[in-house]
């Protein structure tokens, strides 16, 4: 009964507000866990008043809350065991009362961390983790040091630390992190017998090499210079010594080495676990090697170091070794792999700017390529932060010296590691295109630069590996070409920025080292040092690569507007400085041709480019196109149109397409004859016959499958287009009504009768397939004259295609195509010859044939093999006519892709014209010709694209915005146009073209009603006139739908009428 009463009393004696101070401690939050602990030593620990039992117990709570892996108990726990035992420091000096002794801590630091026998795996770390935090709650809390420092105590403390360490190497960083921070700062108030204790004691454990013990003797140095350590410890009496760098490498590395040496405590202690994390010492061992790299000590200054100065390891020797041959060695393991990287991104954030360059070795360079493109995919992340680490260091907004060269060599690294490939597109990333984007002028520059030289000096002994390497470095200079030129065009549209002047340098700069090798002949070498930069470096077979680059570069530049036209002009104008150095290029000229070529020079070089305007010009369409979804183009001049035809002339000429000579005269005659006409001041239409005239070499252009000749097409036209007659606009349209096959592409190319002798194959096909046997048995008999009818007949039919493939495309398809004919007609004879039974005759065997024809014919057949012989040559036939008629097919299909192409490209000619001259009388005049092709084009794209071109032109065409009419010639032509309009469509076609005749009709209507209120009773009557033929024709196929638009507009134009 007394001992129930007793234990009643001792649950009621229960501290509430005890407990809730130690549940406190281990909540999550920080305020909360130091309010607990402001309240423990404020109010429930007071010193002078609290017993020395009590005192003890909350020691040994605070110490068992240590091993508790609940919340943030170990933070909580520790902050007011650090506290508490700094407050029985300040009572023990100022106070000759019984206090806790720092031998009684150690001893509670061990009893109540120690795991106790048969407690489970997680239970066991829980206290072992718990003893770490213990013994850095006692250093901190300075209880071993100051007046009445027990050095025993604290060699006891060491040895329970380096026990743990060696017993349970996966905390042995946690270990040395906490003698490593006493060591280290000045809070602690280490004395200098402690330290060198420390490294007595690792040495003797040891524990000395370990990154753990580099990282201690190191700051031991740093903190007491004069300090003399123990000279066992090291090979060279430091770690960082040059001989001893392979040491340092396994140690850094962290792997168990044993080494043939007389001493065995030289030995390297690795760990038993890899952690993601990069080691602490790393970073206490770079900032040493940079202190000895960037600060190189006068002679005889630093006498007490251990070693002098140039035997430390300098970073370049540090950078090879320990990371180079070691982390990134082909037999290291992934996560080795990833510890250099860290490693290196860590050395782009901290080290001194000059010593970057060291860091792009070819190991590390190969490994950064290999882990980016690499399965695994934390080590894939590592190499992609390094690269994004990298990236941030070279486009950084404030600039600093070597940078370009950083950038050069850091391109040139990553280029060799993958052999001058496209580095993007092997590894999988966009690394060079996202610092190609970012970069700055000077980055720009230097990898510019580095580019440039590696392709002029790219010659290898093997011809094929030079080729790719050229190749892979002309690509990689387009893409970063495209790249700025894309940054020209947002900096034009987001108003933002405005462009460097030694960027635009620096762009023109690579398009002329294209344009010489593409314009200077290959033979052409000085004997003068000043052109010896000149010489073509690359190899033929890169020069047409080069040219088609420089094309695309030139497509691109002109979407910046008069800015990529100034880029055009002052590009192509590099080759008259070539000429003028007396550069051979390779084009040679007559002297009719030169005289020619001279004045469109001189005239190229007298229009004048204002750059100044780009920006403003730009922008200013840039504002009217923020509410549309595509951005509007702005128009370039007559004079920058005309700037752009006469460049693109010279570069074809000069590119070695000599056939634009012609069309260079005809451009010089008819802008002299207006150049004549203004001078003299003689009213003519001199300028709308030149933008005719030019309306026909544009239509030449857009037949050529070029997306260069695609784009300046159209920005030419957009300059010339005010001056455009419907003349000009009437070439244009004519192409819209080619027939889409092989006829339309004969009469719109002037070529040889396909058509008809296409029929006439297919016809003989067809007649050959229907042969009876006897008639082919027959035709067979007689080998020798048909046979060589046979072959004559063929040859004609192949001379026959071989001009119309003239007629359709370039020398190299021609070529191709005799080849496939000839290969076409060796299987068919060797064919036949199987079927006879025979082999085919050489010249050799004509004679012998002849002279054996009398003793032949007498060899006759019976009728079983004249049947066998009769199934098989049936066989070669039919196999021959089915690959003729393959071959039309193929025919046909590439003619009306071919047709299908150049209207397309009219179309975009078309879409151009109404959005700039929309309020031009001109534009009512291309209505019909989309409206037709809507109705009888067979490729639904094309449809499909004139609706959608109709539509937008009647969109916009509101209000003031509609065509003007302003005299009376004009209003009667669009009253034709209307009155056509409503023919087509009561025409049959589909509903796209029904609505779009529709729309066309209104938007007539408005002009003419706009120019004279007055039409409306002609528009009214062109209605009435189509609803009755509606009515009373019955082929009149026009739809509902067109007078219910007509009605709702009535309806809306009515108030302005009855005003």
């Amino acid at each position: 009964m007394g001992t129930d009463t007793a234990s009643k009393k001792r649950k009621r004696e229960v501290d509430v507000e005890l407990v809730k101070v130690y549940e406190d401690l281990a909540d999550n939050q920080e305020e909360v866990r130091l309010a607990a602990a402001h309240t423990l030593l404020s109010k429930i620990y007071k010193p002078g008043i609290t017993s020395h039992e009590q005192t003890l117990t909350i020691l040994k709570r605070l110490f068992r809350g240590l091993c508790s892996s609940r919340k943030s108990a170990r933070l909580g726990f520790s902050v007011a065991l650090t506290e508490l035992l700094s407050q029985l420091t300040t009572a023990a000096a100022d106070s000759s009362e019984s206090v806790v002794s720092p031998s009684v801590v150690i001893d509670i630091l061990e009893a109540q961390t120690l795991p106790e026998k048969g407690t489970s795996g997680q239970d066991e770390r829980d206290h072992y983790f718990g003893r770490v935090f213990g013994a850095d709650a006692v250093l901190k809390s300075k209880i071993l040091f100051g007046k009445k420092a027990d050095q025993n105590q604290f060699k006891r403390l060491l040895d329970i630390i380096c026990a743990l360490a060696i017993k349970k190497p996966w905390l042995r960083q946690e270990c040395g992190w906490v003698l490593y921070n006493c060591t280290l700062y000045d809070y602690y108030e280490l004395p200098l017998p402690f330290s060198l204790l420390i490294c007595e004691q690792l040495a003797a454990n040891k524990l000395i090499r370990t990154p753990e013990g580099v990282a201690i003797w190191l700051a031991t140095t740093r903190r007491f210079p004069n300090a003399k350590l123990p000279k066992s410890a090291w090979k060279s009496g430091h770690p960082l010594a040059k001989k001893d760098v392979n040491i340092l490498a396994d140690i850094l590395k962290d792997a168990r080495i044993e080494r043939a040496e007389a001493d065995g405590d030289l030995k390297s202690q690795g760990t038993a676990r890899w952690s993601a994390k990069l080691h602490f010492a790393w970073d206490v061992v770079l900032a040493e090697i940079f202190g000895n790299t960037s600060k190189r000590p006068e002679n005889g200054s630093d006498v007490n170091s251990s070693i002098r100065n140039k035997d430390k390891l300098p970073f370049d020797l540090f950078w090879k070794v320990v990371v180079d041959e070691s982390l990134f060695a082909p037999a290291s393991s992934a996560e080795r792999k990833s510890w250099g990287f860290s490693l290196w991104e860590k050395i782009f954030e901290t080290a001194p700017r000059e010593l970057l360059n060291y860091t792009f070795t070819s190991r590390a360079s190969h490994c950064l390529a290999n882990s980016l493109k690499s399965t695994e995919r934390f080590l894939q992340r590592s190499a992609l932060r390094l690269t994004q680490v990298i990236q941030a260091c070279l486009t950084n907004v404030e600039p600093w010296d070597q940078r370009a060269n950083l950038a050069g060599i850091y391109v040139r690294a990553l280029l060799q590691s993958v052999s001058f490939g496209d580095f993007d597109h092997i590894t999988k990333s966009k690394t060079l295109q996202n610092l190609f984007e970012g970069a700055t002028w000077d980055v720009l520059e230097g990898i510019s630069s580095a580019l440039t030289d590696l392709l002029t000096s790219s010659h290898e002994q093997d011809t094929k590996s030079t080729l790719l390497q050229q190749k892979g470095l002309v690509n990689l200079q387009w893409k970063l070409l495209s790249a700025r030129l894309r940054r020209w065009e947002q900096l034009q549209i987001s108003q933002v920025d405005t462009i460097d002047d030694k960027e635009k340098a620096l762009i023109s700069g690579v398009l002329q080292l294209w344009l010489r090798e593409v314009c200077i002949s290959p033979t052409w070498a000085s004997s003068q040092n000043l052109n010896r930069d000149m010489w073509p470096k690359l190899l033929p077979e890169v020069r047409d690569f080069v040219k088609e680059r420089l094309s695309l570069s030139f497509e691109q530049a002109l979407k910046l507007g008069p800015l990529g036209c100034w880029l055009l002009k002052h590009v192509i104008l590099h080759i008259r400085e070539l000429e003028v150095l007396d550069i051979q290029m390779t084009a040679a000229f007559e002297d009719d041709v030169k005289a020619i070529v001279e004045t469109a020079w001189q005239s190229l070089a007298d229009i004048p480019i204002n750059t100044q305007t780009v920006s403003t010009a730009s922008r200013a369409a840039a504002k009217a196109s923020k509410t549309s979804k595509t951005p509007t183009r702005t128009a370039l001049s007559s004079s920058e149109g005309l700037c752009l035809l006469y460049a693109l002339l010279l570069f074809q000429i000069y590119s070695g397409e000599i056939e634009a000579v012609q069309i260079l005269q005809e451009v010089l005659e008819n802008w002299g004859r207006r150049k004549d006409n203004q001078k003299s001041k003689v009213p003519t239409d001199s300028g709308q016959e030149s933008a005719d005239a030019i309306m026909e070499i544009l239509l030449s252009f857009l037949s050529k499958p070029s997306k260069f000749l695609r784009r300046i097409t159209v920005q030419i036209f957009d300059a010339f287009a005010p001056s455009i007659t419907a003349t000009g606009l009437e070439s244009m349209c004519r192409i819209l009504e080619t027939k889409e096959n092989l006829r339309g592409q004969q009469e719109m190319f002037e070529a040889g009768d396909i058509g008809d002798e296409g029929e006439e194959h297919l016809a003989s096909d067809s007649e050959m397939e229907d042969l009876d046997s006897d008639v082919e048995v027959g035709f067979v008999s007689e080998s020798g004259e048909s046979s060589e009818k046979e072959d004559s007949a063929s040859t004609s039919t192949s001379d026959d295609s071989a001009e119309t493939s003239d007629a359709e495309s370039a020398d190299s398809q021609e070529s191709a195509d005799d080849e496939a004919e000839d290969e076409e007609l060796a299987a068919f004879d060797a064919l036949l010859a199987s079927a006879l039974g025979t082999r085919r005759l050489n010249e050799g065997d004509l004679n012998a044939a002849s002279d054996n024809s009398e003793s032949s014919s007498d060899a006759d057949m019976d009728d079983d093999e004249m049947m066998q012989l009769d199934s098989k040559l049936a066989e070669v036939f039919r196999a021959r006519s089915e690959q003729q008629s393959k071959n039309k097919k193929n025919e046909a299909k590439e003619a009306k892709e071919t047709i299908v192409n150049f209207k397309n490209r009219v179309l975009d000619l078309i879409d151009s014209y109404l959005k700039h001259q929309a309020q031009k009388p001109l534009s009512l005049d291309l209505i019909l010709p989309l409206l037709r092709l809507v109705r009888t084009t067979p490729t639904k794209q094309l449809a499909n694209r004139a609706c959608s071109i109709l539509q937008q032109f009647c969109s916009r065409c509101k209000g003031p915005n509609a065509p003007e009419l302003l005299d009376d010639s004009s209003r009667e032509h669009a009253i034709e146009i209307l009155k056509l309009i409503h023919e087509e469509a009561g025409m049959e076609s589909s509903h796209a073209h029904s609505n779009a005749a529709s729309l066309s009709s209104i938007l007539v209507a408005k002009a003419l009603v706009r120019a004279s209120p007055s039409d409306i009773k002609i528009v009214v009557e062109i209605y009435a006139s189509t609803r009755l033929r509606q009515l009373t024709d019955k082929k009149c196929r026009i739809v509902s739908g067109f007078f219910t638009d007509w009605n709702n507009w009535c309806q809306s134009i009515r108030a302005k009428l009855v005003e």
